[in-house]
């Protein structure tokens, strides 16, 4: 009798594990998030916390995480005046500058300043919150995206940062930095250039370290999250960095007022969902 009980407790053990085996995939991929499947922007907010803390405490003592706040009324009024703007105007939902103060103005997903809205008349705006800068400065995926990293940051997720870059090329991240921070720096209707001071000249190798300069921010509660795959990763050159992508050009449209991007400027082709490079 005793060894009819334990051959029963052991084909219910042995049918427990089996279970317990079968099901062991299945959780592990129902863990694995689903890549979206357009690109959009999601905000350097979605970078804090748990992934890149150091580099989003950087970003927002930096020049980038500050950059809405110099469209206000009154806010540096000498080099408005010097570069023949109004300084008492206020510049906050004016298209033009909100491409390159902002995150992802006129893109999906991108900043809406204060009056957007639906065509049902819900109001679209971007919230703000002063206590964590987010769309509303020029964020990471500025600089790091062709069209937002909505896609590519769950590659980084799924993958816990263990990722190649082709990976996360062809969801969107790039790597040609000199070139995407031209588009702003060096843009023909940018009022603040060299011609108006030498100060406004710009090199990208003069001015990437007062991004990232994240160092000082590590701490005992992030020191996990360094980007020690980021050594590796560099050894490899990505696409863009051989071939950098196309930078958008734009215009104010005339009937609707909206930020337009020329064309055979884009980088990313919605339709084909490809991306355009140089040359």
């Amino acid at each position: 009798m005793v060894k009819a009980y334990k051959t029963i407790a052991l084909v219910i053990l042995s049918t427990f594990i089996l279970v317990l085996g079968a099901a062991d995939p299945a959780d592990a991929k129902k863990k694995k998030k689903k890549i979206p499947k357009k690109p959009s922007y999601v905000g350097a907010v979605k970078c804090n916390g748990s992934c890149h803390d150091p580099y989003y405490q950087a970003w927002v003592e930096s020049p980038h995480g500050k950059t809405f706040e110099l469209l206000q009324a009154g806010v540096r009024p000498e080099a408005k005046k010097k570069a023949k703007l109004d300084p008492e105007k206020d510049y906050t939902t004016d298209p033009m500058c909100l491409r390159c103060h902002t995150t992802g103005h006129g893109q999906r997903g991108g900043f809406k300043p204060a009056g957007s809205k639906s065509k049902k008349g819900k109001d679209t705006s971007t919230k703000i919150d002063p206590e964590e800068p987010n769309k509303e400065q020029v964020g990471c995926e500025m600089c790091h995206s062709v069209a937002g990293g909505a896609q590519f940051r769950v590659v980084m997720k799924n993958t816990k940062g263990d990722f190649k870059k082709p990976e996360t090329e062809k969801y969107g991240q790039r790597w040609d930095y000199a070139n995407v921070c031209s588009r702003c720096h060096n843009h023909p209707k940018n009022p603040h250039n060299a011609k108006l001071d030498p100060k406004y000249a710009f090199k990208y190798a003069d001015k990437k370290g007062a991004v990232h300069d994240s160092e000082k921010y590590v701490n005992e509660d992030n020191a996990d999250q360094k980007l020690e795959k980021a050594k590796d990763r560099a050894k490899v050159k990505s696409q863009s960095e051989k071939t950098p992508l196309l930078i958008e050009d734009f215009k104010i449209s005339k009937k609707s007022g909206k930020l337009l991007i020329k064309k055979k400027t884009r980088p990313y082709n919605k339709k084909e969902k490809t991306f355009n490079y140089q040359g």
